[in-house]
């Protein structure tokens, strides 16, 4: 039988370091990459914002009050006497556009309230029940809301405040 050729202990030991240095090469580019790779996260910056004097100016929206006169009816109680039913509009309007003075509102609007007031099929309920109210306001408020739109653009009208008032009648 042959004999084997014994291998030196030499090449053994070659082959085991230079495994060793291969392992060090590949911790030291591992550790080479991690510090040089950011481990936290970098937060987004928002966009610049304009200077406060190139931004438009929001338009800052304002409320008037516009008292529309004083109207008055006699209507029925339920008890079946009389009393005197007066009402006083007020017109609460929004806008941002300037804001032309009415001379006297209540001659503009005379007709445009008084017609639908006095047209109005439940007269005798306005000073006790808020749907009354709410319907006679919205009337008010279709009718005279084109002619004050014409008068005041920009301005629209948010709601009419009624303010009725059941009183003994005059003498």
């Amino acid at each position: 039988m042959a004999r084997r050729k014994k291998k030196s202990a030499t090449s053994g030991k070659k082959r085991w370091i230079w495994l060793l240095i291969l392992a060090l090469l590949a911790a030291a580019v591992a550790i080479g990459i991690a510090l040089t790779v950011p481990l936290h996260l970098q937060a987004i910056t928002p966009p610049p914002q304009k200077p406060a004097h190139l931004k438009a100016p929001t338009p800052r929206i304002e409320e008037k009050y516009l008292p529309l006169g004083s109207y008055g009816v006699m209507v029925q109680t339920p008890t079946g006497g009389e009393k005197a039913l007066n009402i006083r509009p007020i017109a609460v309007l929004q806008g941002h556009e300037p804001w032309h003075s009415l001379t006297q509102p209540e001659n503009l609007f005379n007709s445009l309230i008084a017609n639908p007031f006095m047209a109005f099929p439940q007269l005798d309920q306005v000073d006790h029940s808020i749907a009354a109210q709410n319907t006679l306001s919205q009337q008010i408020r279709d009718n005279i809301a084109p002619t004050l739109a014409r008068l005041e653009p920009g301005w629209k009208i948010v709601r009419i405040d009624l303010h009725p008032a059941l009183q003994t009648p005059p003498p």
